[in-house]
């Protein structure tokens, strides 16, 4: 298989680009809903001879729209491009996205981005996809440019999650639900909707040395690492370390995220400090590295003395063990 090309600039594509087949988005996640829309683009562009193409952005649109805040986001940047090349996308743009390019109308940014620069010789797009200044492009939109600039329009049917809409009916998967799951600590549920166990990434740093000290060590990440920190609490789930370009064997772990409110220096932002199960021989400190949740086990607590977080701990461990063995892999 071909390796993935990203271009981070318009100026880096090729002009001489063979055509190709578009979907565009955010594509926050990549959960279960976008790779519906990537499986249909490649299975398109496998039945017309085409390069399976998308085009992404960042920062996140709301950020630079607004002035906010950035989104909780579920990955980080390059976690979602590997995530999106990885479903079967031979070439991805990733836009910057700036108040300019916000003002492009509709039909500019079609002509410009997906007819001259990516080569569309037809665009996938779910059916509530909006596009172009103030959002004025729909579907419906896309479909007469298509008929204007002859390219196909593919449209991709939603998928329903497992929860209740407030309004009746099904809601559907979309990241902003994935959200909500992870900020419950319903990771089954964010689970189901990215089918994959959610994940976070980063530098393996030197903490408190705490947990080496009660005979728990842990490799503990910054305080923001790539993708979104589930709610404070204990998990059990997995350790990854990066080597080369791919990560090695998962371990069963046991994942805190929190302040570690026991402690009263401890520290004032939130870290994920996770004990890996089971003996390793690698070194772990200043290494890439890759932590799954698959299930909140408990709060996060303040005990009374070390003798009552290090029985709770032992608790922790046991649990861990038994919580992965009931566990499926939601890639199943």
């Amino acid at each position: 298989m071909t390796s993935s090309r990203v271009w981070r600039d318009p100026h880096e594509v090729p002009r001489e680009l063979a055509p190709g087949v578009v979907t565009i988005g955010n594509f926050d996640g990549v959960h279960r809903g976008h790779r519906r829309v990537i499986d249909s683009l490649v299975s398109y562009a496998s039945a017309h001879d085409l390069a399976p193409r998308a085009l992404t952005f960042h920062p996140h649109p709301r950020h630079v729209m607004t002035g906010s805040e950035e989104p909780m986001l579920i990955t980080g940047y390059e976690d979602r491009n590997a995530l999106v090349c990885e479903a079967g996308v031979e070439d991805l743009l990733d836009v910057h996205f700036t108040l300019e390019f916000a003002q492009l109308r509709a039909e500019e940014f079609v002509r410009e981005y997906l007819v001259d620069l990516l080569r569309a010789r037809a665009v996938v797009l779910g059916k509530d996809s909006r596009f172009g200044r103030r959002n004025e492009g729909d579907f419906h939109t896309m479909v007469e440019l298509g008929e204007k600039y002859g390219f196909q329009v593919v449209s991709v049917e939603e998928l329903d999650a497992d929860t209740e809409a407030e309004s009746g009916g099904r809601e559907r998967i979309s990241s902003t639900l994935v959200r909500k799951s992870l900020l419950a600590g319903d990771m089954s549920g964010a689970a189901r909707m990215l089918g994959r166990w959610h994940s976070v990434r980063d530098t393996v740093r030197h903490g408190f040395k705490r947990g080496r000290e009660l005979g728990f060590p842990t490799a503990n990440f910054s305080a923001h690492p790539s993708g979104a920190v589930p709610i404070d609490g204990v998990y059990a789930g997995y350790f990854s370390v990066l080597d080369g370009d791919r990560f090695l064997e998962r371990v069963p772990a046991t994942i805190s995220v929190g302040t570690n409110p026991t402690f009263e220096e401890g520290p004032a932002y939130r870290i994920v400090e996770t004990y890996v199960l089971g003996s390793h021989e690698y070194e772990l400190y200043d290494r890439q590295a890759k932590v799954e949740f698959v299930e909140r086990l408990r709060p996060t607590l303040a005990f009374d003395g070390i003798e009552a977080l290090v029985e709770q701990m032992h608790r922790d461990v046991a649990v861990t063990r038994s919580t992965l063995a009931a566990h499926g892999d939601p890639r199943a």
